[in-house]
C-alpha cells in the first residue's frame, strides 16, 4: 500500500514538474513568427514613412525576420487602418502611424476607435515639430504676415492640410487664435504638400518640420513657425520661432508615433513587440539616424502608454467639438 502511494506521489510530482517547466514557454511569445508588415498610411517620402523604414531595418536585424513597410495612403489612412484592424491578432500585421489617428476618428475620417478596435503595443514620443511652411519666394516672412494676408482676403489664402487629420486641427487652432479665415484645402500627405508648395498650388501648409528643413536649406521653402505640444522651439531648427512664441499661444499640438495591432492581441505578444521597439529606439545607431532626420524619438514606458493615449484622445475630442469637425 505504501509503495503504491509512493508511486502515485512520484507521478504527481513528476506531472507537476513538467507543468511548471512548461509555464515559461507558455508565457513567451513566438513573435515575430515570420515576415511582419508595418502598414504606413502615407506615401513614401514623408516623415512617417522615413521613421517606419529606419525602425523596420533595425527590427529586421534584431530579430532575423523580414519587416516590410507597406505604404497605403488610400482614403487618407482609412484603408491602412482597416487592413490592420481586420488582420489576425498575432502581431504580424502592425500599423505604424502617429496619434493623429485619434483626430481622424473624432472627425469621422475613420470609423474604427483607436482605443477600442486596436491594441497599442508600443508608443514613442516624437521630439520634432510641425511647421507652417510657404514657398521661399512668398511675400510672408512670419506668421503675422500670413495672418494679415488672410484677414485682408478672407478665404483667399489657401492652407494645405490633410483633411480631418492632425494638421487640420492645427489649422483650425490657428484660425481660432488669430481670427483669420484661411481656405483650408486637402493637400494629402507630407510628400504631396511638398510638391504643391513648390509648385505654388497652395499658399501655405501645415507639414512635418523634419521632412521640410532640407527644402528650406535648398532655398525652395520657408518655415514661418513651428508647432509642438509646448511653446518652445524645435532643437533641430533653433533659429525658427514657434507659432505660439509669435503670439498665437493656443496653437499647440504634439504627436506620438504608435505601433498598433488589431484588438485581441495576447499579453505575451504585446510585451514582445513593446520590448523590441523599445530596444530599437534606444539603440544609439538608430537614435543617430533619427537625429539626422531631425526627429528624435523617446520610447514611452509600456505602463504609461494607455493613460497617455487616453489623455490625448480626450483633448482631441474636445478640440474636434470646438472646431465643429466631429
Amino acid at each position: 500500500m505504501t509503495n503504491h502511494l509512493n508511486r502515485r506521489a512520484m507521478l504527481a510530482l513528476g506531472t507537476g514538474a513538467l507543468m511548471m517547466a512548461s509555464l515559461p514557454a507558455m508565457a513567451q511569445s513566438e513573435w515575430p513568427s515570420g515576415s511582419v508588415q508595418l502598414v504606413v498610411p502615407a506615401r513614401a517620402g514623408g516623415g512617417t514613412d522615413g521613421a517606419a523604414r529606419i525602425v523596420a531595418a533595425a527590427l529586421q536585424e534584431q530579430t532575423g525576420q523580414p519587416f516590410v513597410v507597406v505604404n497605403n495612403p488610400g482614403g487618407g489612412g482609412v484603408v491602412a487602418a482597416e487592413t490592420v484592424r481586420s488582420a489576425d491578432p498575432d502581431g504580424q500585421t502592425l500599423l505604424f502611424f502617429h496619434s493623429g489617428i485619434l483626430a481622424m476618428h473624432h472627425t469621422g475620417a475613420i470609423e474604427a476607435d483607436p482605443l477600442e478596435d486596436f491594441t497599442t503595443a508600443a508608443a514613442m514620443a516624437v521630439g520634432g515639430t510641425y511647421a507652417l511652411a510657404v514657398a521661399a519666394d512668398s511675400p510672408w516672412q512670419n506668421v503675422a504676415d500670413l495672418v494679415a494676408a488672410a484677414e485682408a482676403d478672407p478665404n483667399g489664402v489657401t492652407l494645405g492640410v490633410q483633411i480631418r487629420g492632425s494638421t487640420h486641427f492645427m489649422a483650425g487652432l490657428l484660425m481660432m487664435d488669430s481670427g483669420a479665415e484661411f481656405r483650408i484645402v486637402d493637400a494629402g500627405s507630407d510628400a504631396d504638400k511638398l510638391v504643391q508648395l513648390q509648385g505654388h498650388q497652395i499658399d501655405a501648409a501645415m507639414i512635418n518640420t523634419a521632412g521640410t528643413l532640407q527644402y528650406v536649406e535648398s532655398g525652395d521653402l520657408r518655415i514661418l513657425g513651428t508647432i509642438a505640444g509646448e511653446a518652445g522651439r524645435d532643437p533641430a531648427a533653433p533659429d525658427i520661432p514657434s507659432v505660439a512664441e509669435q503670439g498665437y499661444e493656443n496653437v499647440l499640438y504634439g504627436l506620438d508615433f504608435l505601433i498598433m495591432g488589431p484588438a485581441g492581441m495576447d499579453d505575451a505578444t504585446i510585451d514582445a513587440i513593446n520590448a523590441a521597439f523599445t530596444d530599437v529606439v534606444s539603440d544609439p545607431e538608430v537614435a543617430a539616424q533619427f537625429e539626422t532626420m531631425r526627429m528624435p524619438l523617446t520610447a514611452i514606458p509600456a505602463e504609461e502608454t494607455r493613460a497617455r493615449l487616453e489623455a490625448t484622445d480626450a483633448r482631441v475630442e474636445q478640440t474636434a467639438e470646438l472646431l465643429g469637425l466631429n
